[in-house]
């Protein structure tokens, strides 16, 4: 059995060589032969194959096993442990839907349709996803996920070389981690205190199985691999890309850029398929960065697009901040109607992130609280001062909304001032200045950057550098 070996692969276990040939007086090395695996396990989950099989390891760590001669082009899985049980536990192959799964009955969504019965003859280019379900009331259904992919052939170098290709969807490219960027990246000098990059690796080190629509895809963010909750998911993804622009041991930021670049290729075959991050409270930012960097570090002119072209509605942070047309100011506040709008700030029903249907002030329940306090305003700082330190990605990301808002945001704080409207008058104007003319006067600047979510380290780059950063920069 083949167990998890540290990241770039299976341990070396030697080359052979002969003597010169008589021609070039140089030995002949003798490509190293694939493991043979009758099971492979990794975070807790075994798979269990009928007979060996040829296998290995992806730069990730993630196992890819092949057909051996006489298995008919086959790999035949005989038990996946923990096993799937009353809708627990369960796996999927090449999940292509983004609102069905069929990894655990208690998370919306969950389809039993989707789960393959064992014994199953899996074909190659298939990647079996594998969940763990967690006990106890937490908002995940998943412990963790693992993904093992059935390849036609063992690949070069054993796969030490390869990323591991895309869990959605059934396009398997193997694509070579050697093609990494890294001369795009810039080499901030370090600060004082910062995150070891060996941490910052551990966090993206599990598949992010972040392939389903709106909030309740939560659900299947498993504990061990990823939070829950998007922002979390936001800070986390700026810091990684804040982390990585800093000056410090190549291999490790290579590591770190490599685990990166591997979220952004499975965000990416699941977007094809449909996926999208519409603004919703708290939940849908932090992939846009993760697919503009990866866009990047692995030169991906389809993976640019899939942010350059679909920026109307696709993101979050497209979504969630908007120029006013009675301001002129970047204001936070998600689409709704006026009915809506004014419903949440009359009763405290409907949407609490509606976005201010006059343009005047920053929009929520209540500016500088709820969803633009809590979840989004550290994320967006993060996000947009790693826009900053690195120009090129703004060239990708080409929308320089979330620059101005974090700005005003650190500087400012909320905006409420001027605004006609008063509180609670559905639309009717505020002839009554005696306590400050507008819906909500008194939080003009409140919350100035401060926020949930938040990351010293982030935090402290912004200090550092931010002064530092122009507001232009030119793309080619």
């Amino acid at each position: 059995m083949a167990s998890p070996a540290p990241v770039g692969g299976i341990a070396d276990r030697g080359v052979s060589s002969r003597p010169g040939d008589g021609r070039t007086g140089r030995a002949v090395v003798a490509a190293e032969p694939p493991a043979l695996c009758s099971s492979v396990k990794q975070y807790g989950i075994t798979f269990g194959f009928d007979r060996a099989y040829p296998c290995g390891q992806f730069a990730n760590g993630d196992f890819w096993v092949a057909p051996a001669g006489d298995s008919q082009g086959r790999v035949r899985i005989m038990s996946i442990s923990p096993g799937f049980s009353s809708g627990r536990n369960g796996f999927e192959v090449n999940p292509s839907s983004v609102s069905r799964h069929g990894f655990d009955r208690t998370a919306y969504g969950y389809d039993a349709r989707l789960v393959p019965a064992l014994p199953y003859s899996a074909a190659p280019n298939q990647s079996i996803v594998k969940a763990i379900s967690r006990s106890g009331d937490e908002k995940t259904s998943l412990e963790t996920a693992a993904v093992l992919t059935v390849l036609a052939a063992p690949p070069a170098d054993n796969g030490r070389g390869l990323f591991r290709p895309p869990y959605f969807g059934s396009k398997k490219p193997l694509i070579p981690v050697a093609r990494l960027r890294m001369d795009r990246l810039p080499a901030y000098a370090p600060l004082p205190m910062m995150p070891a990059l060996s941490a910052v690796s551990d966090r993206f080190r599990r598949v992010q199985l972040d392939h389903q629509l709106g909030w309740s895809a939560d659900q299947i963010h498993p504990k061990q691999n990823m939070p829950d909750y998007g922002a979390q998911i936001a800070i986390d993804t700026a810091s990684a890309a804040l982390r990585l622009m800093v000056r410090d041991d190549d291999a490790q930021r290579r590591q770190l850029a490599m685990f990166l670049a591997q979220y952004a290729l499975d965000l990416q075959a699941a977007m094809e398929g449909g996926l999208h991050f519409y603004a919703d409270g708290g939940h849908r930012h932090g992939r846009k960065l993760v697919l503009t960097l990866g866009s990047l570090l692995l030169d991906d002119a389809a993976m640019a697009a899939r942010v350059r072209d679909f920026q109307q509605d696709t993101y979050q942070e497209d979504g969630q901040l908007s120029i006013g047309a009675g301001s002129g100011k970047v204001l936070f506040g998600s689409p709704c109607t006026v009915e809506e709008y004014w419903e949440n700030q009359n009763n405290g029903t409907s949407t609490r992130d509606c976005r201010d249907p006059y343009g005047y002030i920053d929009g929520g329940q209540e500016p500088a609280g709820y969803y633009q306090f809590c979840c989004t305003a550290k994320g967006y700082k993060a996000a947009a001062l790693a826009l900053r330190l690195m120009p090129s990605l703004r060239c990708v990301w080409t929308d320089t909304r979330i620059l101005l808002y974090a700005d005003r945001w650190v500087n400012h704080g909320a905006w409420t001032q001027p605004d006609p409207y008063q509180p609670r008058g559905s639309g009717a104007l505020d002839s009554n200045p005696s306590d400050g003319t507008g819906r909500w006067p008194a939080l003009h600047g409140a919350g100035r950057d401060d926020g949930y979510y938040g990351d010293d380290f982030a935090d402290a780059m912004w200090a550092a550098y931010r002064g530092q950063a122009g507001d232009t920069v030119q793309c080619q």
